[in-house]
C-alpha cells in the first residue's frame, strides 16, 4: 500500500482517486493525482479503462505542462495495441488552475492477467515544448483479472 502523510491509503482513494496532494517532487510547480475508470481489466478480453490524470497548479504564476504516459507491450492506447507511449500537451495552466486530461488503456484478447506498471510522466516546459524545465515521474499500476 502506498503512504500517505495521515497513514496508509483508503480503500475509496483507489476508486475515486486521491484527494489534494502536495507536489510530487520538491522544486515543481503543480500537484498531480491519478484515477482509473473502471478500477480494473479483464484478461483475454477486448477492453479499455481510462487513466484520468490532473495537474493543478499550485503557485500563481501560469506554467506550460504536459503528460506522457508509457504503458507496458501487453497494453496499448489503441484496439490492436500498437501505441505504447503518448503524450497530451495541456498548454498553459493559469494560477491556482487545475485540468483533467484522459488516456484510454486498452487490453486484447492476448493480455494475459496481473498487475500491470505504467509510468507517468508530467513535463513543466519553458518557451515552448521542446525545452523541458522539470519533469515528475509517477508509477500507476493497472490491474488485469
Amino acid at each position: 500500500m502506498k503512504e500517505r502523510k495521515g497513514g496508509k491509503m483508503g480503500f475509496l482513494d483507489g476508486i475515486f482517486g486521491k484527494g489534494e496532494e502536495a507536489p510530487v517532487r520538491a522544486g515543481l510547480p503543480f500537484n498531480v493525482s491519478t484515477a482509473l475508470r473502471p478500477v480494473r481489466l479483464n484478461a483475454r478480453k477486448d477492453n479499455s479503462l481510462e487513466l484520468l490524470v490532473s495537474v493543478k497548479n499550485a503557485t500563481e504564476q501560469p506554467v506550460m505542462a504536459s503528460v506522457c504516459v508509457e504503458i507496458p507491450r501487453a497494453l496499448g492506447f489503441d484496439g490492436l495495441g500498437i501505441t505504447k507511449i503518448k503524450e497530451i500537451r495541456m498548454g498553459e495552466l493559469a494560477g491556482q488552475a487545475e485540468k483533467t486530461v484522459s488516456f484510454s488503456i486498452c487490453a486484447s484478447s492476448q493480455t494475459a492477467a496481473g498487475t500491470y506498471s505504467s509510468v507517468v510522466t508530467v513535463n513543466h516546459h519553458y518557451r515552448d515544448y521542446a525545452h523541458i524545465l522539470n519533469y515528475a515521474k509517477k508509477n500507476v499500476e493497472i490491474r488485469v483479472v
